[in-house]
């Protein structure tokens, strides 16, 4: 049976992001594109994403998850 309170998952770790809960996404315009947005679901995915593609000058932006 699927997860029907799942939105989407962690790029890094695959854990879900539930709807109206709060999620990271990386500053970079290149993680940030129509098809293709890496969300995260603490800011520690995050900071090993940014390890991963040696990003100079990320944030980390909080959002929250589209309520259901």
């Amino acid at each position: 049976m699927a997860d029907t309170s799942s939105w989407v998952h962690c790029a890094i770790c695959g854990k879900s992001i539930v709807y109206g809960k709060a999620y990271y996404l990386c500053s970079v315009s290149t993680c940030n594109r129509k098809r293709l947005t890496y969300r995260f679901c603490t800011p520690d995915c995050w900071d090993a994403h940014v390890a991963d593609k040696n990003h100079r000058n990320a944030e980390c932006i909080e959002e929250t998850a589209p309520p259901r």
